[in-house]
């Protein structure tokens, strides 16, 4: 569990508890039956941002080049670019959160580990999707693929050991996404794929394509199916533009996909931005950056679990 860092912090966590217990009561007397748990758990998601939002780190030292924070209405995130920066997926089988996790892989790999957010959906068993890691299956977790086709995020590795980044989709299972045919099977956002497949994380749905809201898509298509409190649940947003750079965004509480794709087409930091897809949501999303929360968890506990999608600074040749 997260430690409330300051009496300005944990006074407002304890307003916001008491202010929970009246909304409740509330609700109870003018909510009808049917949305009353949808409403009590929407205020609590509120009340419990404003909280993760007054945690969240200010300062971050100087930030290696290629790494741009984004901070719109109801958003916060990463830009990074491509050639400047890697993606790797982690996968861990603990119940270690994102923060620890990344404190961990920090030891390992220093400073050119920069950031993390949190991954794909996931279960008691594992993770619900494809899952490739430094170019294998990784061995620590179980995936769960299911049957229907899902979006994914995915790194190829080229001439000079260049990464090159995609959002796509595919319904192609473990050892299957290793093959040469997966570039033939799956649907990249762009033709032509350059190298070997490096890193991917998928189980995901579409949100935006070709700057085109896509959002009905992923509730018709692909059969993703929240409940009403979870529509308006924060949302793990990965986008790329048409530089080829990456968004790593968290929306906050309050947004469906509909208001989200709206706000990819038209703040001007997204204006470039023709693709995104969503990972795991609600109390999972968390951004870490520089062993410091840029987003934290939701109910004040990091519930980020077994996968995620890391940040390094890149030492190949472009």
């Amino acid at each position: 569990m997260i430690m409330i860092q300051n009496k300005t912090n944990f006074l407002i966590f304890l307003l916001a508890c008491n202010f929970l217990f009246w909304q409740t009561s509330l609700f109870a007397q003018k909510a009808s039956e049917s949305h009353l748990k949808s409403d009590i758990k929407g205020e609590i998601r509120k009340i419990f941002g404003q909280v993760s939002g007054a945690m969240n780190g200010k300062e971050f030292g100087e930030l290696p080049e290629g790494v741009q924070i984004i901070r719109v209405k109801g958003c916060t995130g990463l830009k990074i670019c491509q050639g400047k920066l890697e993606i790797r997926v982690d996968t861990w089988a603990d119940d270690k959160g994102l923060l620890e996790r990344f404190g961990e892989c920090r030891e390992m790999f220093g400073k050119r580990l920069v950031a993390a957010i949190n991954g794909s959906f996931y279960s008691s068993r594992g993770v619900l999707g494809p899952v490739v890691s430094d170019g294998t299956l990784p061995q620590n977790i179980r995936q769960i693929p299911g049957s229907l086709s899902r979006c994914f995020v995915a790194s190829f590795r080229a001439t000079k050991n260049r990464q090159y980044w995609y959002l796509g989709e595919t319904s192609v299972k473990g050892a299957e996404l290793l093959r040469y045919g997966f570039k033939e099977k799956g649907w990249f956002n762009v033709p032509e794929i350059f190298g070997r497949i490096d890193q991917l994380l998928g189980g995901g749905g579409w949100v935006l394509r070709s700057r085109h809201d896509v959002h009905r898509e992923s509730y018709e298509r692909q059969r993703f199916l929240f409940r009403r409190e979870d529509q308006t649940s924060r949302h793990t947003i990965i986008a790329q533009d048409s530089d080829r750079n990456l968004y790593l965004l968290v929306f906050e509480e309050g947004q469906n996909l509909h208001m989200i794709a709206r706000t990819l087409v038209k703040e001007p930091v997204f204006s470039k931005v023709k693709d995104a897809i969503f990972l795991d949501g609600g109390a999972s999303s968390a951004i870490v950056l520089n062993q410091k929360y840029l987003v934290s968890p939701l109910y004040v506990i990091d519930k980020a679990r077994f996968s995620a999608i890391q940040v390094f600074i890149s030492d190949a040749k472009w």
